[in-house]
């Protein structure tokens, strides 16, 4: 069958009239990854095992349809997974050369996954240590725009959305720090849904922030994005949850959030390019929720001008984000875990053997050993910010009430995808969600 832009339901149906196999879409990937990948550099490894695994899924498949049972619902549905996320089968190492051979055991999502019948298909490229926005890293390379080679696939879960745009698996996963599943997403025309604080289990994934990392799907539908979290979703307390049957209100009050929309600088020297790209997201944007209007009448808008407090994303970024302060802590602790056979246990090891990309990792990766008093979670600064993101939660959910809305819309992005090169991807609106621990989806607009 032709993979191109498959979904789901579209492969179970598929599997149930026995017009296709596991095996077959499985080897059909893997020969669009031979065919595509050499350029886009999306993956990082492929799993040697998953044409067999496939067989494995063609004889449960086999089993399911002579005893009429239904299909789990990952039935051989290859994944492929941000390679952040441990697997028992594959190395693990946030895209840097010095953990290229660290192994484990499955992460706890992971295990859900293969539970509901998913097939690892491969392990996509990421941004160093998942730090930035533009998928270059020191074991992956620079990961390449499917829909333009000239530009990056946003990041820091770039490899998976770019793979997913490509048609090189069905559905992926990414983590979200500040902006690394909505990033890509945007980048690359597919949905990336960043689910509430706790939904999804952290366990087994390698940190970033303990206050804003979130691990959550990623697809070219929204149906596909919300089978995929069905099976990834569950608390870290133990608590599965089934899908949700909340029935919808009659009417869906939406704010449009207009100081996420332009540039936040009043320079009127500012390039010609960048002015005219933020035109084209904001034409673009505008553009779609008229068309959403249009279709569904008890969809209203209301323009939110101002949220009362600072909401800018310069203020968030240097006053409320807590990544400098957790990072080297967060990670030494994954590295040090039982379940992790790790070539480097600390964070100055992996430095001292200089095996990691200088000019991919910012300033988060070196804050604790240049300043260890104030970029710690004893530091009265760290206390500070903690303080500040109770006050923004607040300030959000005020917002909320005061205006009777049920979501906020924005551009993901102020300016397209920058072009290959810089390792830095500016002007991205994905801090308030990850600092007030709110659930967040992006959506194709257009191209």
């Amino acid at each position: 069958m032709d993979i191109t832009e498959l979904t789901i339901s579209a492969f179970h149906d598929a599997l149930r009239q026995q017009t296709t196999s596991c095996a077959a879409v499985v080897r059909a990937y893997l020969d669009r990854i031979a065919q595509y990948d050499p350029t886009l550099k999306t993956l990082i490894s492929i799993n040697p095992n998953a044409l067999a695994v496939a067989t494995e899924k063609d004889e449960e498949t086999t089993q399911f349809l002579q005893n009429r049972v239904p299909f789990p619902p990952l039935h051989g549905v290859p994944i492929i997974l941000k390679d952040n996320y441990t697997t028992h089968d594959l190395p693990t190492s946030a895209g840097v050369a010095a953990l290229r051979t660290l192994h484990s055991t499955d992460s706890a999502v992971v295990h859900q996954l293969r539970t509901a019948g998913a097939i690892v298909l491969a392990k996509a490229n990421l941004h160093e240590f998942a730090l930035h926005g533009t998928t270059t890293s020191s074991l992956g390379g620079q990961s390449r725009n499917p829909y333009d080679l000239s530009r990056t696939p946003g990041g820091s879960s770039g490899g998976t959305a770019a793979a997913l745009a490509a048609n090189l698996g069905l559905v992926g996963c990414g983590t979200d720090t500040m902006n690394s599943l909505r990033s890509p997403a945007s980048a690359c025309a597919i949905v990336g849904f960043r689910p509430s604080k706790g939904n999804v289990s952290k366990k087994g994934i390698v940190p970033v922030s303990e206050t804003q990392d979130m691990a959550g799907p990623m697809g070219r539908t929204v149906g596909d994005v919300r089978t995929l979290y069905e099976a990834m979703r569950h608390m870290d307390s133990g608590t599965v949850y089934e899908r949700s049957t909340m029935e919808r209100p009659e009417r869906i009050r939406v704010g449009v959030l207009e100081t996420y929309f332009g540039l936040e600088e009043k320079d009127p020297n500012l390039p010609k390019k960048l002015v005219s790209e933020n035109e084209m997201v904001q034409k673009i944007v505008r553009s779609a929720l008229t068309s959403v209007q249009d279709i569904d009448a008890s969809i209203e808008l209301v323009p939110i001008s101002s949220s009362g407090d600072d909401w800018s994303l310069a203020t968030l970024l240097s006053t409320v984000d807590t990544q400098p302060f957790e990072f080297k802590e967060c990670l030494e602790q994954f590295l040090q875990s039982p379940e992790i056979s790790s070539p480097h246990r600390t964070l100055y090891s992996i430095i001292h053997s200089g095996e990691y990309d200088k000019n991919a990792v910012t300033d988060v990766f070196y804050a604790s050993l240049k300043d260890p008093a104030t970029y710690s979670r004893t530091s009265a600064e760290y206390k500070t910010r903690l303080a500040k993101i109770e006050k923004l939660k607040q300030s959000v959910r005020s917002c909320f009430d005061e205006n009777t809305l049920d979501a906020l819309v924005y551009p993901h992005q102020r300016q397209l995808a920058i072009e290959i090169g810089p390792t830095t991807q500016p002007r991205r609106n994905g801090v308030l969600a990850a600092l007030t621990g709110n659930p967040a989806v992006c959506l194709p607009g257009e191209f």
